[in-house]
C-alpha cells in the first residue's frame, strides 16, 4: 500500500511504500492518480540506475531523448545531467521541457545519483492554479493564443549539446489530454506570439511569464542522492538553481513522448 505526503499546498507529492521497480498493475494505478492530482512525485530513496531508470519510464509512455542531449552510452534514452558550472548552466529561468518542438515532452523523469548536501534544489510551478486564478477577461483574451516557442540554447550551446534551430506554436491555455482540466501552457522558450512581432507581444508576455513562480503555487525540492522525481510538463514549469559551485552533481533524465498540445 502506498503512502502520499503532500509536500506544498497546491503541487507535489512524496509517495512511499512502493519500489518502482517492482510495482503491479493495481499499485501503479493508486500512483499515476497521484501524479495527475498533484503534477510532480517524489519517491524517496529507489537508487535507480540508468536501465531501471528507462524501464521505470516504459511504463508511461514511449521514452524521448529530443535533440539537445546525448544518451549514456549502452541506452537509447537516458540522458545524464552533469554540473557545468555557473556560466554553463541553462535551466535558471522558468520552463518546460523542449516546448520548442511540435510534441513537447509530456513526462520527465529524475534520478539522483550524487547531489550536494546543499544547494542544487530544483522549483516547479502548478499552471493549472495560475490559469484559475486568471480574471475572466483575461481567459476570455487567451482563448485562441498561441505562443511560438525557440530553444533559449540555439546561440549559446553547452559543449556536448547539439542546437535546435526549431520553433513551435502552441496555445496559450492547453487541455490536459488526461485530466481534461485547463492550464496556461507558457514558459520561458516563449518569445512572442503567433501573427505578432517580438515588440507587440511583449507586454502581454512578460506579464504572464512573470505569474510562474509565484510562491503559493510552487513547491521547491531539495535532493537527496537515491531520489527518483517525476513531472507533468503539460501542467508545470520548473527552475534548477544553480547554487552548488563545483560540487560533481549528476542526475540521469529520461523524458516521455507528449502529444500536440491543445
Amino acid at each position: 500500500m502506498i503512502v502520499e505526503k503532500e509536500l506544498a499546498p497546491a503541487i507535489g507529492s512524496q509517495v512511499t511504500g512502493v519500489d518502482v521497480r517492482d510495482m503491479g498493475p493495481d499499485v501503479f494505478r493508486e500512483v499515476a492518480d497521484v501524479f495527475h492530482r498533484r503534477a510532480v512525485v517524489v519517491f524517496p530513496g529507489q537508487n535507480l540506475d540508468a536501465e531501471a531508470l528507462l524501464a521505470f519510464a516504459r511504463r508511461w509512455g514511449e521514452p524521448w531523448m529530443g535533440p539537445l542531449l546525448e544518451p549514456v552510452p549502452g541506452t537509447s534514452a537516458v540522458a545524464t545531467i552533469v554540473n557545468r558550472g555557473k556560466e554553463g548552466t541553462v535551466t535558471e529561468y522558468w520552463h518546460s521541457d523542449s516546448t520548442f518542438v511540435s510534441q513537447p515532452p509530456a513526462i520527465t523523469l529524475l534520478s539522483a545519483v550524487d547531489v550536494p548536501e546543499v544547494g542544487g534544489d530544483t522549483m516547479w510551478c502548478n499552471q493549472y492554479a495560475l490559469y484559475e486564478r486568471l480574471s475572466d477577461g483575461m481567459k476570455q483574451l487567451l482563448a485562441g493564443l498561441r505562443a511560438v516557442h525557440y530553444d533559449r540554447q540555439r546561440f549559446n550551446v553547452v559543449q556536448g549539446r547539439k542546437p535546435s534551430m526549431d520553433s513551435a506554436a502552441h496555445p496559450v491555455v492547453r487541455t490536459h489530454p488526461v485530466t481534461g482540466r485547463k492550464s496556461l501552457y507558457i514558459s520561458g522558450q516563449a518569445e512572442h506570439f503567433e501573427g505578432m512581432t517580438r515588440e507587440e507581444s511583449r507586454p502581454l508576455l512578460n506579464y504572464l511569464l512573470g505569474l510562474l513562480g509565484l510562491p503559493d503555487f510552487v513547491y521547491r525540492h531539495r535532493w537527496r542522492n537515491g531520489d527518483l522525481l517525476m513531472w507533468d510538463n503539460r501542467c508545470t514549469t520548473h527552475y534548477a538553481i544553480h547554487d552548488y559551485g563545483a560540487y560533481p552533481r549528476s542526475l540521469h533524465r529520461v523524458t516521455v513522448t507528449g502529444d500536440v498540445p491543445q
